[in-house]
């Protein structure tokens, strides 16, 4: 079916070139032969980055490689086409290896971010193996640690930077670990494993979807893009969890998440759409390597499937070279991952992003707005305090950390300042701390001198000794990844659904499948198989999950930004 469709995505786009632009011979870009060349199991390669209007014709006929050759050493990577901007492994001819001068591991950088090696710092250049990456114009130091899994210090020692700042066509060398015998400086061969080599390329959605054929060149190579497709009435979903059917306790998590999606089914089979639904069981399988392979999921609209981030990389890495939308709806992991895959959806928001929103919810006004984070001594050393100063750094918020006696409240007093909006935000995520540091900024916002607004994690809701009114008396502001409003007449018919059909109450997990449900065939009917590229111009409140889609990254896929937002 795919092979059809971008059958006819040609046709039509041949039939919308004008005869003028059908008399224009084309003329592939020039290719230059590469500097860097990568020693693999004992033989040389040039690395070759492809640029717009190159060929595998004239890319091979440039290097004098064989034709055939060059597609077998590069199969995997030349699935779906020829893209500008992906690695090419070019065999360097026998007789020539001794010509090949030593390659070039970076591009001369700006002044300021140049990485400088010295005789005198040689020694202390890293060891082991590297993968080579040329600077994008969306890359930072953080998004290149996500994608690789290597810390941002490992890439800064590694390329002795002396700057954060990264420039757009500088090649930097991304350590992978393992040891080499000599020592990599910018003047070593390095040894690169094949199959860590190269980072897999994705199109962008500016790409055209139809390149045009050297005529010269005997195999076809297309940039393909499948063509548009609107819904055609029926939605073929494949829902992949863990529900362990054959053990002698399923899952109940996991059944409450399906019994959530299928009640979402039924609601939209009322409303007219019809709906193909494969489910599997992930215990079924040994490996998701085999549950991908013998699954048949070729045809379908999206998949759900609750992988790890320990084993994502398999589907993910399939529903990319198939177009297929692949929504992970529970493991905040898996945002890590996402980076990686641009068909890759991150349904659940993270604990990161929930304190961003947190710090930007504070809407700071130089001069009107004071931010206090007040904390106990061993608060500093949570995820949630990071979060929260990392959050302030980045959208340059000035605080001041105030750690008090939050049992007497006298330390947040100095700290506030009368005539202003005072954000308080409450670090601890200890039931006693948390309990102490409410009730101190409670009192203190009695005082009609003070204008005071807290903030808190989420998970302090749990603890029974918190009642609502310390969060009243505090005016505290929550920012979660998931909540549920009882209240909410819309919650009440779900509940009341949920109840008919299961004879049970409905707990977080049948909400999640209910929401993910309800929003992604919405989406489908909306938007057809260019779903995954609309998701951002969709945004939507469920029951228990607010859905704000955007990619932040052009290759990367797409993270889910909405949060809930409550405020006692």
């Amino acid at each position: 079916m795919k092979k059809i469709c971008a059958a006819i995505a040609l046709t039509f786009a041949l039939l919308a070139v004008s005869p003028a632009a059908e008399a224009q011979k084309f003329i592939p870009a020039a290719v230059e032969i590469s500097k860097s060349v990568a020693e693999i199991d004992g033989r040389s390669f040039y690395v070759h980055t492809v640029e717009a209007r190159q060929t595998l014709y004239s890319i091979c006929k440039a290097y004098g490689a064989d034709l055939e050759e060059v597609k077998e050493i590069n199969a995997g990577r030349l699935t779906g086409g020829l893209k500008a901007g992906s690695l090419l492994l070019i065999p360097v001819a026998e007789k020539k290896a001794e010509e090949v001068p030593a390659p070039e591991v970076k591009e001369t950088p700006s002044p300021a971010t140049e990485s400088k090696v010295s005789d005198s710092n040689a020694e202390a250049q890293p060891t082991g193996k590297y993968v080579l990456h040329r600077v994008k114009w969306y890359d930072s130091l953080l998004m290149l640690a996500l994608k690789y899994k290597v810390s941002q210090e490992d890439i800064v020692a590694a390329n002795n930077l002396d700057s954060k700042t990264l420039v757009v066509g500088q090649v930097l060398r991304i350590p992978l670990g393992g040891e080499t015998d000599a020592e990599v400086d910018d003047n070593t061969m390095i040894e690169v494993p094949e199959d860590e080599l190269f980072e897999e390329e994705k199109e962008s959605e500016s790409e055209s979807s139809v390149s045009i054929v050297d005529p010269e060149d005997p195999e076809q190579d297309w940039n393909w893009k499948p063509v548009f497709v609107p819904f055609g009435g029926t939605a073929n979903i494949a829902l992949i969890i863990p529900i362990g059917s054959q053990l002698p306790s399923p899952s109940a998590n996991f059944l409450d998440f399906y019994a959530g999606v299928l009640t979402a089914i039924d609601q939209q089979r009322k409303d007219g759409t019809n709906i193909n639904l494969k489910v599997i069981d992930m215990t079924d399988f040994d490996s998701a390597e085999q549950l991908m392979k013998e699954s048949k999921l070729d045809d379908f609209d999206f998949l759900i499937g609750n992988f790890s981030m320990e084993n994502v990389e398999v589907p993910a890495h399939w529903c990319d070279t198939r177009h297929i939308p692949l929504i992970s709806p529970l493991d905040q992991k898996v945002e890590a991952a996402t980076y990686n895959h641009r068909y890759l959806i991150n349904a659940p928001v993270s604990p990161s992003t929930q304190t961003m929103r947190m710090a930007e919810s504070i809407g700071y006004r130089p001069g009107k707005d004071n931010v206090i984070v007040l904390c106990e001594k061993g608060d500093i050393q949570s995820k949630f305090y990071s979060d929260i100063i990392a959050s302030l750094d980045s959208l340059e918020i000035p605080y001041t950390v105030v750690q008090a006696a939050l049992g007497r409240g006298e330390s947040v007093q100095t700290a506030l300042i009368p005539g202003r909006r005072n954000h308080v935000i409450i670090t601890s995520e200890r039931e006693s701390s948390a309990a102490d540091a409410l009730r101190s900024v409670g009192n203190l916002a009695k005082n009609d001198a003070y204008d005071i607004s807290g903030y808190a994690s989420h998970k302090i809701r749990k603890f029974e000794s918190i009642d609502a009114d310390m969060y009243q008396r505090a005016n505290t502001h929550f920012v979660m990844g998931h909540y549920v409003d009882y209240e909410d007449e819309d919650v009440r018919e779900f509940v009341n659904a949920f109840r008919d059909t299961y004879n049970a109450e409905p707990g977080n997990f049948a909400f999640q499948g209910y929401d993910i449900g309800m929003y992604f065939i919405s989406a489908l009917k909306r938007y057809g198989n260019d779903m995954i590229n609309r998701l951002s111009l969709y945004p939507s409140d469920g029951l228990q999950l607010n859905f704000k889609f955007d990619r932040r990254t052009p290759t990367g896929g797409v993270f889910n930004e909405g949060t809930k937002n409550l405020l006692y």
